[in-house]
C-alpha cells in the first residue's frame, strides 16, 4: 500500500510540473428551489491536454433531488455519477473559438443498477486571450446509448440548444 502511494505521489507531482498540460475545471454547478422541489448538482473535473487536438478527463458528478409530496412525503435521491471522457478538438473558428467532440462515458456509483451511459457530445470552446489560463466550454447536446441514466435503456437524443452545459477551466 505504502508503494502505491509513493508511486502515485511521483506521478501527481510529474502531471503538475507538465507544462499546462492540466487543467481544473467545473463542467456543471446549479441548484433549483421550487415549492416542491429542491436541487443541486456541483461536477467537478480534472484533465490533461495530450496535445492540441486530444484531451483526457475525469469528472465526479454529484446530484441532489427533494420532492415533498403531501400523500408519500419527502422523497429524497443523492446520485453520484464518475464521468471520464476522450476530448477531440477537430477545427478553429478565429483565434478563439475551437469546435471539440466529447466521447463520454458516465457511470453511477451509487445505483445499484449498474446505470450507465456512452455519448457523444458536440460543443465549442472558447478562450478570451490566447495565452491565457482559462477556457469556457458549450456542449449542446447528447447522442449515445442510454442504460437508465437519463431516464431510457436504448438510443439517446437529448439537444440543449437553448441552454448549454457550460464548463469553466483553468490550466495549471
Amino acid at each position: 500500500m505504502k508503494k502505491l502511494v509513493l508511486v502515485l505521489a511521483i506521478v501527481f507531482a510529474g502531471v503538475m510540473t507538465s507544462n499546462a498540460q492540466v487543467w481544473v475545471g467545473l463542467n456543471n454547478i446549479g441548484a433549483q428551489i421550487e415549492k416542491n422541489h429542491t436541487a443541486f448538482s456541483f461536477a467537478p473535473e480534472i484533465g490533461y491536454g495530450i496535445n492540441n487536438q486530444w484531451t483526457v478527463a475525469l469528472g465526479v458528478n454529484y446530484e441532489f433531488n427533494q420532492f415533498k409530496n403531501d400523500i408519500l412525503g419527502n422523497q429524497t435521491t443523492n446520485t453520484l455519477f464518475l464521468q471520464p471522457y476522450v476530448r477531440y478538438t477537430g477545427g478553429t473558428i478565429g483565434h478563439k473559438f475551437f469546435l471539440f467532440a466529447d466521447l463520454c462515458g458516465d457511470i453511477a456509483l451509487l445505483d445499484a443498477n449498474g446505470a450507465y451511459a456512452v455519448t457523444i457530445q458536440p460543443g465549442i470552446a472558447w478562450k478570451p486571450c490566447e495565452n491565457g489560463k482559462f477556457t469556457a466550454a458549450f456542449r449542446f447536446c447528447k447522442i449515445g446509448y442510454d442504460h437508465n441514466i437519463y431516464g431510457t435503456d436504448g438510443f439517446l437524443l437529448q439537444g440543449a440548444l437553448a441552454c448549454p452545459r457550460i464548463g469553466i477551466y483553468y490550466d495549471l
